[in-house]
C-alpha cells in the first residue's frame, strides 16, 4: 500500500516536472536564447559552472556612458532550465547599473531559495522560473546565471 502511494506520487511529480520543461517560455527562451550575438565591447564578464552536471553559464556585458548595461551577450550549455533563465536574466537587467545586477541577483536567489514569489511578480519572463522552486534540484540550474553575474571582473 505505501509502495503504490509512494509510486504515485513520484508519478504526479514527475508530471509536474515534465510539464515545466514543455512551458512555451522556458521552450522558447531555450530554443532561441536572447542576446546571444557577440557584442562591440566587452566592459565586464563572467562565468559559472555546476561541477554536478557540467552545465556552463557565461555573460559578457558592455556599459554605456551612464554605467548601465547597453548591450549583452549570453552564453551557455546545459539543460533547458539552465540556458532559459540565463536568457531571460539577460533580457530583464539590460539597461541596469551592475550596482542594480547585484542587486537584482541578490533579491532572486533569496527568493528561489527561500521558496518566495515576492520579489518579481509578474515582471518580464522571469517570472516564470518561481515555478522551477517545486524541483528543488533545479532550483541550481536557474540560479546558475546569477552565479555568473555575480563573478563579473
Amino acid at each position: 500500500m505505501a509502495l503504490n502511494l509512494l509510486s504515485g506520487i513520484l508519478a504526479m511529480a514527475q508530471i509536474k516536472l515534465d510539464n515545466l520543461y514543455k512551458n512555451s517560455t522556458i521552450l522558447d527562451h531555450c530554443r532561441f536564447p536572447r542576446n546571444s550575438s557577440p557584442i562591440s565591447k566587452i566592459d565586464f564578464s563572467g562565468n559559472a559552472i555546476n561541477p554536478f552536471c557540467g552545465d556552463e553559464v557565461h555573460f559578457d556585458l558592455s556599459l554605456n556612458d551612464h554605467l548601465c548595461i547597453e548591450e549583452i551577450r549570453f552564453e551557455g550549455e546545459g539543460c533547458a532550465i539552465t540556458l532559459a533563465s540565463g536568457s531571460m536574466i539577460s533580457d530583464h537587467i539590460k539597461g541596469m547599473s551592475i550596482e542594480e545586477v547585484s542587486v537584482f541577483t541578490e533579491k532572486f536567489r533569496l527568493d528561489m531559495q527561500t521558496n518566495s514569489r515576492k520579489s518579481f511578480q509578474n515582471e518580464s519572463d522571469i517570472f516564470v522560473l518561481y515555478d522551477v522552486m517545486a524541483f528543488p534540484v533545479r532550483i541550481k540550474c536557474v540560479l546558475l546565471a546569477c552565479s555568473a553575474l555575480e563573478n563579473l571582473h
